[in-house]
């Protein structure tokens, strides 16, 4: 059998990827073959319209943000087209080949990683997706935009604005590539009112595990909907949206508001978002000078002149401890990239690319002070870096999508409590830091909270999972086995292993 591939596309599959073009897997030496010569022994590689290649410089695809592991996929798959994706998909599956798509953050010309921070995304060995070229926006009507996966919430909110939408769910970090961020959940300071991003999808288009595309919804493929989105890419990889778009204000009003004592914080956290006085709401622990912390709240209102924001109906739900800070009003467009200046300011300083141990926890209102008392009593002003603790109220009643797995409670509300760890790049204990994750992850399964997906969290077991999905695990085993028999995607989450 020859191989057919032409001297043409042999040099173009060279210089697209800068690596050395992939012609075939040898199962035997579980390696690729990358020179023409015999084909004895070798599975050919489809046609493709991209590039499979080996790459001259794999560092995009080696770490993600937390830079805590260095995996080597042996081969990164730039696709020309969706069906790339499922050739390489089913490629992959018939030779147990393990595949990971890439969601890819960062701006600019920087190194772009996966946004999650404990290998969840990389593939040691396999094949890494590269998503970049799925960047289209194919349109954006009333209510919806239909977009590519690899589109940034950034470039679709700033497009959808000029239509006079806007997202219902916007990250603190937008340039983050809406199908990694459906995967995992996505949330944001107006998840008190919309739920995840995850929960603001109208479909999906889906490669599955055995390389068939499939379009799903609700009404449609209702199992494999429910199973893709905020499934941590174990039952297929998304590659096109339908996003729900609501109408966008014109203008935003940041306001502030700071506290000593933290039962007052947690009180107007919640009396905050019950009342629905604000648009976005978020809540930050900060270490202060000489020990101890103060606490933040962080809000957003939205509105179009000549109406006004009701801050007196604001004030009226806050306790007279609540210190009013800076209140500045700014256009909507300024506001979706109000923190972009603080992402440049940490790169500038040396910060963008230390380790970043995160976790992210949710826990029930009731047993949040004794998981404060746990995680505030122990963490040091080091350990954080400029990264603060968010604390931030939420409520169950717009996280429909049944993989945001709820924290045990007594009520529809529960608290986000996320250490957004930056310590300094020589910071020389990181390995401590993650056994205090794992010591903090426990405390907050003994109270009944859960965890969010991107954190590192480690030596999570079989048992830890089924413990994290409870009643949601038997029906996640099934659709593995059906959507994914060969076991081939996204192994860094360890789900199944």
């Amino acid at each position: 059998m020859q191989i057919d591939l032409t001297r043409r596309k042999f040099l173009s599959s060279l210089t697209v990827g800068a690596g050395a073009a992939v012609l075939g897997w040898n199962p035997s030496a579980r390696a690729w073959a990358t020179a023409p010569g015999s084909t004895a022994g070798i599975a050919q590689v489809p046609t493709l319209d991209g590039t499979l290649v080996l790459p001259a410089d794999p560092s995009p695809f080696t770490e993600d943000f937390g830079h805590l592991f260095t995996r080597r996929p042996q081969a990164v798959l730039t696709p020309g087209s969706v069906d790339d994706i499922k050739k390489i998909v089913r490629y992959a599956r018939s030779n147990r080949i393990a595949v990971a798509i890439n969601g890819q953050s960062g701006t600019g010309s920087e190194g772009r990683h996966s946004h999650s921070h404990y290998g969840q995304a990389l593939v040691d060995g396999g094949i890494a997706i590269d998503p970049k070229p799925l960047g289209r926006i194919h349109s954006i009507g009333d209510g919806i935009a239909d977009v590519d996966a690899g589109v940034t919430w950034s470039t679709l909110a700033l497009r959808a604005l000029e239509s006079g939408q806007t997202l219902p769910v916007y990250n603190d970090f937008a340039h983050l590539s809406i199908g990694g961020t459906l995967s995992v959940g996505g949330l944001g300071g107006t998840s008190q009112r919309y739920g995840s991003q995850a929960d603001n999808v109208r479909w999906i288009q889906v490669v599955t595990g055995t390389g068939e595309l499939v379009t799903c919804s609700r009404s449609n493929n209702p199992d494999l909907f429910e199973a893709v989105l905020i499934g941590g890419g174990q039952y297929g990889i998304i590659v096109r949206a339908g996003v729900k778009l609501i109408p966008a204000k014109t203008t935003a009003r940041s306001l502030e508001f700071t506290y000593t004592d933290r039962a007052t914080f947690l009180r107007d956290s919640l009396a905050v978002m019950r009342a629905k006085v604000v648009d976005d709401q978020n809540g930050y622990a900060e270490p202060k000078a000489g020990g101890g912390w103060t606490y933040r709240l962080a809000l957003g209102m939205f509105f179009s002149s000549p109406a006004q924001p009701d801050v007196a109906a604001l004030r009226a739900v806050l306790s007279p401890q609540a210190v009013a800070g800076p209140t500045t009003d700014m256009p909507f467009r300024d506001w979706l990239l109000r923190f972009d200046p603080n992402w440049a300011a940490l790169k500038a300083a040396g910060f963008w690319g230390s380790k970043k141990p995160w976790l992210m926890m949710f826990v029930s209102t009731e047993n949040t002070p004794a998981y404060l008392d746990t995680v505030l009593g122990e963490l040091t002003p080091d350990q954080m870096g400029p990264g603060p603790i968010r604390i931030s109220p939420m409520s169950a009643r717009p996280l429909t999508r049944e993989n945001f797995v709820l924290p045990r409670c007594s009520t529809t509300e529960f608290f986000e409590v996320s250490l957004i760890r930056i310590p300094a790049p020589d910071h020389p204990d990181t390995p401590g830091m993650l056994v205090q994750n794992r010591r903090f992850y426990d405390r907050g399964v003994s109270l009944g909270a859960k965890r969010y997906l991107v954190g590192a969290v480690p030596s999570m077991t079989r048992t830890d999972w089924r413990t994290h999905y409870g009643s949601r695990w038997s029906a996640l085993v099934e659709m593995k086995r059906q959507y994914d028999p060969a076991g081939i995607l996204t192994p860094g989450q360890g789900i199944f292993s």
